[in-house]
């Protein structure tokens, strides 16, 4: 290219210039090792700020790598994923292959920890209705989510523990409202006020809250029954007294 300037002209120069002058050959070698000199340094000083980079591309890979790896076996989806090494000549290219699959990883493992918390939650809570203290997730706070198995494997468990929490509510709940009824026709017969004397076992239990509020407790179901026989026991004086 015409007017590029290039080592080999401008040496031409120089040479042009310590022709005129009338430099010794001497000193004309002693200036050529100088820049020699000079002109390896520069290269030493791009060579280590290459090597440098390098080193920080290789850390940033060997961090990548180590990320990708957990966040696959936090989530059981070690085989789910494959990234071709042939693809991936350079380390840049490798980076720029991971970079999307550790985006989406990540992506997921939020949405797995939100489907932990929620069924967690719904545990808590449960356990707490069971325990007879209603405000007990409350108090506890949001479950800690163990982010070091977001397995579905592991989700499938929790699921089928709140499955078998549900069920024993359910049941809990239906026991507890066949002892209200049986209490509520009793105390319908012989005149007795119905509220007043259900909320002595538990101010849940009347009609004013609604069903899935009501205790469920050991308690309470036993404090029922315990109402109930009573309560028949009652009727029966009565009757042995007409």
């Amino acid at each position: 290219m015409a007017g590029e300037t290039t080592c080999g002209s401008l040496l031409q120069q120089l040479q042009k210039i310590w022709d005129e002058v009338g430099e010794s050959d001497e000193e004309r070698d002693k200036m050529l090792l100088q820049l020699e000199q000079e002109c390896l340094d520069v290269y030493k000083r791009k060579v280590d700020q290459a090597s440098k980079c390098r080193g920080q591309l290789l850390q940033s890979l060997a961090d990548s790598q180590s990320e990708l790896a957990g966040l696959l076996s936090a989530l059981g989806e070690e085989n789910s994923f494959f990234i071709s090494e042939k693809s991936s000549t350079t380390i840049k290219e490798h980076l720029a292959a991971i970079a999307p699959v550790l985006e989406q990883l990540l992506k997921q493992k939020e949405e797995r920890i939100k489907e932990f918390s929620d069924v967690q939650s719904q545990i808590q809570k449960i356990c707490g209705e069971i325990a007879g203290n209603l405000k007990l997730s409350k108090q506890m706070g949001p479950p800690t989510v163990d982010e070091s198995d977001l397995s579905l494997k592991k989700l499938s468990e929790f699921q089928s523990q709140l499955q078998e929490l549900q069920k024993e509510k359910s049941d809990r709940l239906h026991k507890v409202l066949d002892f209200v009824s049986s209490i509520h026709d009793l105390c319908a017969v012989m005149g007795m006020d119905f509220f007043t004397t259900i909320s002595e076992v538990h101010p849940s239990l009347n009609d004013s809250v609604s069903v899935q509020s009501k205790s469920i407790s050991d308690d309470t179901l036993s404090k029922l029954a315990g109402m109930l026989l009573a309560l028949k026991e009652e009727k029966n004086r009565r009757l042995q007294k007409v």
